[in-house]
């Protein structure tokens, strides 16, 4: 066989054959309960191994135990009764056992896989084949169940408050719950910190940077909320645990098994989720797909983001609705530039790998790869996601009203209200979605992406005021009347109409929509139509490289000299017999060969060789 026969079958066997497909949902699902995740397992065993973590279980115990007896001492030599000491004692133990967890378990999280970098051992963990979301649960799940151990530690001290009353084995139970709720995003942080960085310093450090001021400014904020609660619900606990109270004696009442059940359970768990999707990206390989986690994640969030724009709305006063269901909606702004810059990081092609896989399945996968991996594919399931977050909060926000108060006479400009601001709002996210992704593929970095393209949201929505107050300085002085035009081209204005609508019942103000909507539109449809034409010139300029390259292998094949077959007639035999299927018969064929080969090539006695250099000289008899 030559070369190029050679060559050829390899390169047709290459391309036919399709990567192994990925496990099922059943199979993932069938490996949780029959094979532990080996991470999990070793990372326990290290660390529950590790003198370091006991010397630091029985000093925080022993510290949390002296801080609270003493705080409790002081209380109880004055005049307060017995119960408020037992309260105090109760909010003392868990914002210390919370000041702990925020400082040590990001801090702890974010060395999970920068020391397996700096000790060599993160190739070895990547090569052994393991799916890196297992290796990311994994390490979570190992450092959340730590702290989880140090939490049970601690439990014996709250039972100090217990001697003074005031507290019931409820509200311990549901401040370890609020404990444990807000463990998942500080170890998360710190788990896709390590996932993207390679120093354990600077991932200690800015896991601490980050998470130690979020968690002080939520504590604040909800501390802040008790004091509202006590005017509302009559709870009678002061401090960040308050909430244990509320949900304790009226978990059934539908503001607080949303504000206090359902809503911090979405936020915490879209963190957490959002934080392990950024931690598997960075350790999944630049040729796989890492977008998918993402967009799973956006579908989620944006269903639960609808479903508690609903819940909210029932929740207000019938005066109210109408005011909050539009500030409601505005407050949805966030999260929609949140979703917009999302989906701004992506490559122009896909990965080979996927291409190669969705070879291999059916129509419906092939469909769904419109939305898949690659800058086109995923501007488009970021227009999807933005039309389905603006559109789907404003009909939530209008279905919760109308069904808490059918009979509501500002049902009209309510509703014209939201239809101005989802409008307005889907023009201004897919514009920011759109110019980041081409500023993606021509910049080539995803950062810089998304810094130019909030920078620039940031001056059309500044920008535009100032030249209009320096081109006339009262011109905003009369914006219920007569918004100038710079202003109307600003991201904010239908958030301004939509207010001057439902506050003024002023319907005519509707078309004033158009304006930004037609602008920031055309804009989004400018730079799509860009992004669709960069990715198709790429991947004609990618093929044509491959088709040279393969090109260019064949000629270097051609090239090689052909096959050779064995100089011994003995192996030549022994080849023949084996590429003719003849295995039984191998033998025969060798001694028939060795035979055959003694008979043609030695040299007959009787006459000289032509090659023997003596054979025509005389020689001398003896």
């Amino acid at each position: 066989m030559s070369a190029t026969g050679t060559t050829e079958a390899t390169t047709g066997a290459t391309t036919n054959v399709a990567p192994p497909p990925r496990p099922s949902f059943g199979q993932r699902l069938r490996r949780l309960t029959e094979d532990p995740n080996p991470i999990l397992v070793k990372e326990l065993r290290t660390i529950l191994r590790t003198p370091l973590f006991v010397r630091f279980l029985y000093l925080s115990t022993g510290l949390v135990a002296l801080l609270v007896v003493g705080i409790g001492g002081g209380a109880a030599s004055g005049s307060q009764p017995p119960a408020e000491v037992g309260q105090v004692l109760f909010q003392v133990f868990f914002s210390i056992a919370l000041a702990i967890l925020c400082l040590v378990a990001p801090a702890h999280a974010a060395t999970s896989l920068t020391n397996e970098r700096e000790t060599g051992t993160y190739e070895s963990l990547v090569l052994t084949g393991m799916d890196p979301a297992r290796i990311v649960w994994g390490k979570f799940l190992a450092s959340y169940a730590v702290f989880a151990l140090v939490l049970v530690a601690f439990s014996p001290v709250v039972g100090i408050a217990f001697l003074f009353g005031g507290t019931s084995p409820w509200h311990v139970l549901l401040g370890f719950y609020g404990l444990l709720l807000i463990l998942g995003p500080a170890v998360a942080l710190g788990v896709a910190l390590s996932a993207r960085l390679r120093s354990t310093r600077v991932s200690i450090l800015l896991a601490l940077l980050v998470f130690v001021p979020f968690a002080s400014f939520s504590t604040g904020i909800l501390t802040a909320f008790g004091e509202v609660a006590r005017r509302e619900w009559g709870t009678s606990m002061e401090g960040p645990f308050w909430f244990t109270e509320a949900l304790a004696s009226r978990f059934t009442e539908p503001d607080t098994f949303l504000l206090l059940g359902v809503l911090p359970l979405y936020v915490c768990g879209m963190t957490v989720w959002f934080l392990l999707a950024s931690a598997i990206a960075g350790v999944r390989p630049a040729a796989e797909d890492r977008s998918t986690p993402f967009k799973l994640w956006a579908l989620a969030a944006v269903a639960g983001l609808v479903a508690i724009v609903f819940g909210v709305i029932t929740l207000f006063d019938r005066h109210d609705t109408p005011e909050a269901s539009v500030g409601v909606m505005a407050f949805t702004g966030f999260a929609l530039i949140q979703l917009a810059t999302l989906f701004t990081n992506e490559p122009p092609l896909p990965p080979r790998l996927w291409e190669m896989r969705q070879e291999s399945r059916g129509r419906l996968a092939k469909l769904a790869g419109l939305f898949g991996p690659g800058a086109a594919p995923t501007a488009r399931f970021g227009a999807f996601v933005i039309l389905l977050a603006t559109f789907g909060s404003a009909l939530a926000a209008g279905l919760g009203r109308h069904v808490a108060y059918p009979t509501l006479d500002e049902h009209a400009q309510a509703d014209v209200a939201l239809l101005v601001l989802a409008a307005g709002y889907a023009a201004v996210g897919l514009f920011v979605q759109m110019f980041g992704a081409w500023l993606r593929i021509v910049l080539r970095s995803g950062v810089a992406s998304r810094v130019i393209a909030l920078s620039t949201l940031a001056g059309l929505g500044i920008l535009p005021f100032l030249a209009a107050v320096l081109l006339d300085p009262s011109s905003l002085q009369d914006m219920d009347t007569d918004m100038p035009l710079l202003v109307r081209l600003t991201p904010i204005s239908p958030i301004i109409t939509a207010i001057l609508i439902v506050d003024d019942n002023e319907l005519w103000r509707l078309p004033e929509v158009l304006v930004p909507v037609a602008f920031y539109g055309l804009l989004a449809l400018f730079f799509w139509t860009l992004v669709e034409a960069r990715v198709r010139s790429v991947r004609k300029l990618v093929s044509e490289q491959r088709v040279l390259r393969e090109k260019r292998a064949e000629e270097a094949a051609q090239s090689r000299p052909s096959f050779m077959p064995p100089a011994n007639a003995s192996a030549a035999a022994t080849v023949a017999a084996i590429a003719s299927g003849e295995h039984g018969e191998v033998e025969a064929v060798v001694e028939q060969a060795v035979e055959q080969a003694s008979a043609t090539s030695e040299p007959n006695a009787s006459e000289p060789s032509a090659n023997d250099p003596d054979a025509n000289d005389p020689k001398e008899p003896t």
